[in-house]
């Protein structure tokens, strides 16, 4: 019998376990190297795939782009309004011909001090740039075609030299030719935050995509020489041109309408001021114009954002006693306030629940015609006659009137207005309503419901665009009826009613004086504007709307001024109704309104 110490055996079994044969060494090294090949497998084909399939396709594939350039918007006469120019990027660029580096900085100085005077540069700023190892790099943008041919020609190095050291790339700039003329309309085409073209405001802002177009690309196969194979597979996305757009304003009109705006906003030392011409028989915007205005070939300039903003479309503000004929108007039409309504105003005041109303003047004004009422602009007076027509009539109504809804004019930041829901109406809603507070629309929905007043009770859609224009194929807008809430007879009566405003209210002394020719029916309205940081109103700062149209029957036009917090006075018969009258006799010949 054999015995072996317990050392023996220990030392038996680490041999076996700590051999390690060639073998092994060989298939741990094949193990991992397939085990790599599956990894970098997996990358090639799952994660990177697209890269690869790129870069195969790049060898045998040509791409290549096609741009297009951008619509043209029109006035309505076809003056341009906006137009794409091409201009050019400059670059100094320099190939490694020894020869023609040799000859380069050989005129080094005569290039910086020529470039540098064609493209009103600073010469330090070129001279910085130009190393002796310079290859490529950008001089200036946006340079004209006139100082591109002059660079060209300059013969900085002599004979047949001509564009040494020059590189010229082609863009398209947006272009306005008019400046300022109905820049809140036009909008501009300006940069994002990663430096691409972007539409923004007005008509270049909600178009955008339309006026921009699509770029086209060509995928060609080709040989290993680079050699299109002309058998094989063509693949083009043909470019798409940008529509043009032919608007409704009349360039004349809307050069008196900015003039005579601009006067009154300085005039009344005001924030702001807007006014909109309308054809109210079909909806037509003829002129449309706020201050302070812009250059939208100069949008950088601007230092207030707010300006870019078109306020005629986009602010929302408590309009007030502009509101009072639409009342009066539904109340008529409802039935149930007859043309003999008599209100008798013996206090100055209505109370309502616990609220008091009163005149703008806190005295009485007796008894009162409906007609009176809009005359003498009478708080109480016009409640009671919301409070006898029923909130149940009265609000449909409001809203065939369009208040509260988007008109959908087709510029960018239109504002859909301010009614509170049915459901939550109140008898005091109604009261405060009637007289236009507590409600809330911008001065286009305004002008769009007064407007259905002047067109014998029909509300037309308003509208900017009157065509577009794709390659041979043009849609041309047709006037569209958006709602009738009163009747002919009902639109008739409450237009003479707004022409004893004109002619007998507040106001008359002002239209008697300048225009006593012509027919005019209208409405003022001073509202006071709400506190920012608790319930209630400002003292010293209103709002001041006139909104007229002419002549009084068969109204051929519409205007709506709108200053905001004037400091001068804070009346509108006082500031609003000059501005208006002002532009009116500016542009009345040109709209051909008859005299009496």
């Amino acid at each position: 019998m054999r015995t072996y110490s317990a050392r023996s055996i220990i030392d038996s079994k680490s041999r076996k376990h700590s051999k390690i044969t060639p073998h092994l060494v060989v298939g741990f090294l094949i193990s991992l190297i397939g085990f790599g090949v599956l990894v970098q497998g997996f990358r090639w084909q799952i994660i990177e795939s697209e890269k690869f399939i790129t870069l195969a396709r790049s060898q045998y594939l040509e791409n290549q782009r096609q741009p297009t350039s951008r619509g043209i918007i029109y006035a309505s006469d076809s003056t341009v309004l906006a137009v794409d120019q091409p201009v050019w990027v400059v670059y100094a660029s320099l190939s490694n011909d020894s020869r023609e580096r040799e000859k380069f900085f050989n005129g080094k100085e005569k290039y910086i001090s020529t470039v540098s005077a064609i493209l009103n540069l600073p010469q330090d700023e070129l001279e910085e740039k130009i190393t002796d190892k310079f290859m490529y790099f950008k001089i200036k943008g946006g340079v004209s075609t006139e100082k591109k041919g002059a660079l060209e020609k300059a013969n900085i190095f002599g004979e047949g030299t001509e564009g040494l050291g020059l590189y010229f790339e082609r863009e398209e700039q947006r272009v306005y030719p008019n400046g300022n003329l109905a820049a809140h309309i036009l909008g501009f085409i300006g940069k994002n935050s990663v430096g691409e073209d972007v539409g923004q405001y007005g008509i270049e802002g909600f178009y955008f995509g339309d006026i921009t177009g699509q770029e086209g690309y060509t995928y060609e196969e080709k040989d290993s020489q680079g050699n299109v194979i002309l058998t094989a597979e063509y693949e083009p996305i043909l470019p798409r041109q940008g529509k043009s757009f032919t608007v409704t304003i009349v360039p004349s009109i809307q050069q008196k309408v900015e003039k005579a705006l601009k006067e009154g906003v300085q005039k009344n030392q005001s924030k702001s001021g807007s006014a909109i011409v309308m054809n109210p028989n079909t909806g037509a915007i003829i002129a449309m114009a706020n201050y302070p205005d812009y250059n939208p070939n100069e949008y950088w300039k601007v230092t207030d954002p707010w300006i870019f903003k078109n306020k005629a479309i986009s602010d929302v503000y408590e309009y007030g006693s502009v509101h009072k004929p639409i009342t009066v108007a539904i109340g008529l039409e409802s039935g149930k306030v007859k043309d003999d309504f008599i209100c008798n105003d013996s206090t100055g005041s209505l109370k309502v629940y616990d609220k008091t109303i009163y005149t703008w003047n806190k005295q009485p004004s007796g008894k009162l015609t409906l007609g009176g009422m809009l005359e003498k602009s009478n708080n109480p007076c016009i409640a009671q006659v919301a409070l006898k027509t029923g909130h149940e009539y009265y609000y449909p109504k409001l809203k065939e009137f369009g208040i509260g809804s988007i008109i959908g004019v087709g510029l960018q930041d239109e504002a859909t207005g301010s009614l509170q829901p049915y459901e939550s109406w109140t008898k005091l809603d109604l009261a405060v309503t009637s007289f236009g507070q507590s409600i809330a629309a911008t001065p286009l929905q305004i002008i769009s419901a007064i407007s259905t007043i002047a067109n014998e009770g029909k509300r037309m859609r308003p509208y900017v665009i009157s065509e577009v224009q794709e390659i041979d194929d043009v849609i041309k807008y047709k006037p569209q009826i958006m709602a009738q809430p009163i009747s002919e007879s009902t639109a008739k009566k409450v237009a003479h009613m707004m022409e004893g405003v004109v002619r007998v209210g507040e106001s008359r002394f002002f239209f008697n004086r300048d225009i006593p020719e012509y027919s005019v029916a209208g409405k003022t309205g001073t509202a006071q504007i709400p506190l920012l940081d608790r319930a209630g109103y400002y003292d010293d700062r209103t709002n001041t709307t006139f909104v007229g149209f002419s002549p009084v029957e068969n109204a051929q036009m519409i205007m709506l001024v709108r200053l905001e917090e004037p400091k001068l006075n804070t009346f509108s018969a006082s500031t609003a109704v000059p501005v208006w009258i002002n532009i009116f006799k500016a542009i009345a010949d040109d709209l051909e309104i008859p005299k009496q």
